[in-house]
């Protein structure tokens, strides 16, 4: 039996799940369960709001259950941490009570934060960079308190999930800086509460919490927390940071001009920088990296990993391994997919420009001369996810002015193999893999890590620790993809500008 335990909680977008890791870094153990939501059917349908009791509940439980397996010695468990969604927060009372848990998938704020961008949409993203407002957490206190001012009168605390998970396991209330610059929370210049925005916004600026590094033990496990979780009390709880940006640290991407993406149900694309960067047309985002002295730039795919879920979802029904049945469909038909295009969930990065847009696939016609299928489906599918990775790569780098160094890719994507056999052709260039898929629990892992060994610096860590393997395109096949690359996009280009 390994030497030590670390537990992770990694509070997702779809779901909550429990890993624990043992001291070589393997997952020994993992559970997971679905998110527990309020039902408010008064309210608008995009509204979400979280169960706070039965989020606690599940993730209490979720901890028993792998502490409670016989491959874990719960007295050798050394450490517990916790990452989560970006921009899912909390709004606590002056008692520490939970007023309001709400997801990254909340939209009740599209009205108030549309208005908050017309009036100083430049502002914001000169504080916090990222737009568009309603996602973030100065539109959700502005809904508050224009519908609920009983509940905004009431809100002393804003926090992330993942702060407040942590709170409930030690009883200590800090935050982390990607945590809650991925909330819409932080200054990103300054490093600090972004107050004074909050105040020019009319919306509560609350008593802020201390913002702690990632790697940061914060008190241990209390007492009365220990009996129902299996955990001895007293355990280090360790602070880590969102679950993209923990996701990094799994890829071992540390280092200005590194690229790295977590391709799950959505397909964000990271660059780090030495510097805050801007986009000054405002398309992307600019966030933080975990470690100190380096910042990010984000163009995403959207949801493409959902969007191909939905795929399978609705196509290969029936099938027992669904994913496992279309990445052997896709592998029989060639690249360019004999014509067929998609445009499911995957394009470029553009936040200036909010709205629904048309999609599905393309076919050549007439059908009556040609045997296309779902096996065509599937393959475009899979081509246009990776399309959209080139498309938000070119973005990042004509920002950053400078090409990536590396490229980091992870994330249950990976498990397809004909997605990522074809990524590096689409690319044009070498791309590494990261060894398992689960590189946010990972890169939490690695926090806990450096906590409990004292080490100096935590990106010297995952640079020695993350494994990854090395693909390299091949220049026929990447010569031939390119002609399909820029088809698809005069062809994203035609709909978007038919108002398609």
């Amino acid at each position: 039996m390994s030497d030590r335990h670390i537990v992770v909680v990694d509070a997702g977008t779809t779901r909550i799940r429990c890993l624990v890791f043992d001291s070589k870094g393997e997952v020994v153990v993992q559970r997971s369960c679905a998110w527990s939501y309020v039902e408010r059917d008064e309210l608008s349908p995009y509204t979400r709001e979280l169960d706070a009791d039965g989020v606690w509940r599940s993730t209490a439980r979720l901890i028993a259950e792998c502490v409670g397996d016989g491959k874990v010695d719960a007295h050798r468990i050394a450490a517990v941490t916790v990452t989560s969604q970006r921009q899912g927060v909390v709004f606590l009372d002056g008692d520490g009570g939970v007023l309001y848990a709400g997801p990254n998938m909340d939209l009740r704020a599209v009205f108030e934060g549309a208005a908050i961008d017309e009036a100083m949409g430049g502002r914001v993203f000169e504080v916090t960079g990222r737009l568009p407002s309603f996602l973030f957490t100065a539109a959700k206190l502005r809904w508050f308190k224009q519908h609920r001012r009983d509940f905004y009168d009431r809100i002393e605390r804003v926090v992330t999930l993942a702060d407040w998970l942590r709170c409930k396991l030690s009883g200590e209330l800090v935050s982390e800086r990607t945590l809650a610059t991925e909330a819409g929370l932080l200054d990103i210049r300054r490093g600090v509460w972004c107050t004074e925005l909050f105040e020019e916004l009319g919306v509560r600026a609350t008593e802020n919490v201390p913002i702690e590094r990632a790697s940061t033990a914060v008190g241990g496990v209390r007492g009365e927390v220990a009996d129902v979780i299996g955990v001895p009390e007293g355990v280090p709880v360790v602070v880590s940071g969102a679950d993209t940006q923990c996701g990094l640290l799994g890829l071992g991407v540390s280092r200005a001009g590194q690229v790295g993406s977590v391709a799950g149900w959505s397909i964000p694309l990271l660059m780090l920088t030495d510097r805050p960067v801007f986009d000054q047309e405002r398309r992307i985002w600019t966030g933080c990296h975990v470690g100190q002295g380096l910042w990010s730039l984000e163009s995403t795919c959207g949801d493409a990993g959902n969007s191909y879920r939905w795929v399978a979802d609705t196509m290969w029904v029936g099938e027992s391994r669904p994913f496992e049945s279309m990445d052997a469909a896709a592998r029989d038909v060639p690249a360019g997919s004999e014509g067929v295009m998609s445009y499911f969930g995957a394009s470029r990065m553009d936040m200036s420009k909010i709205g629904m847009r048309a999609g599905g696939f393309i076919f050549p016609i007439p059908m009556t001369y040609s045997g296309l299928g779902r096996d065509h489906a599937t393959r475009a599918a899979l081509e246009s996810i990776a399309y959209a990775v080139r498309a938000n790569l070119e973005q990042l780098e004509s920002v950053r002015g400078a090409p990536a160094s590396r490229i980091v890719v992870g994330g249950g994507m990976i498990a397809t193999t004909e997605w990522v056999e074809m990524l590096p052709n689409v690319l044009g260039r070498p791309i590494e893999v990261a060894a398992v898929p689960n590189v946010t629990a990972a890169g939490a892992y690695f926090t806990a890590t450096a906590a409990l060994d004292g080490h100096s610096s935590l990106l010297e860590l995952v640079e020695a620790s993350a494994a990854t393997k090395t693909m390299e395109p091949s220049p026929i096949d990447s010569a031939e993809y390119d002609d399909y690359y820029q088809r698809w996009v005069a062809m994203g280009e035609h709909l978007e500008m038919a108002g398609v």
